[in-house]
């Protein structure tokens, strides 16, 4: 089956959305909030290609409702960074209790990317779950010092 103009929009979308991720994160990380805004702007950017994707999906009687659901998880997490960074601009990452809700929306998001991705193509579905783990090994990078803290010296240790 020949791969459709839509469904080459999503996957390079998809693998968009991770990558884009990624160098937020490690924009954030080196102090760069210029570059991490401006990549969060494109970062939003694909909310429209996504969308007119989604709703091609729709008219074209696309009700199977595994993906549906992705698709409404991903616009909707695209849609929650839009009020929460921009239009609110509440920091919702500093605090457990309205960070964790963000988190487990986060990655239901990248989730349902992979599903679609995998719906089209198996081949499409792997590109696009390597672009996850690069964005994986990004939020280690920029964890480190948390997941791996330096061991003080002690001064019997000498």
């Amino acid at each position: 089956m020949p791969l459709d103009a839509f469904d080459l929009v999503f996957v390079i979308c998809a693998a968009l959305f991770n990558l884009l991720i990624a160098a937020i994160v490690i924009a954030r990380k080196n102090g760069q909030e210029g570059w991490a805004r401006r990549l969060g702007a494109a970062w939003l950017g694909l909310g429209i290609p996504l969308a007119v994707v989604f709703v091609r999906f729709l008219t074209d009687g696309g009700k199977e409702s595994g993906i549906v659901c992705s698709f409404t998880f991903v616009l909707l997490y695209m849609l929650v960074v839009f009020l929460l960074d921009h239009v609110y601009r509440f920091d919702y990452r500093s605090k457990t209790i309205t960070h964790v809700p963000y988190l487990l929306l986060e990655y239901v998001a990248l989730f349902g990317v992979a599903v679609i991705s995998f719906d089209i193509h198996p081949v499409w579905g792997r590109v696009v779950s390597a672009c996850f783990w690069v964005l994986a090994g990004s939020l280690v990078y920029a964890h480190w010092e948390k997941l791996f803290p330096r061991r003080q010296e002690n001064r019997w240790d000498r």
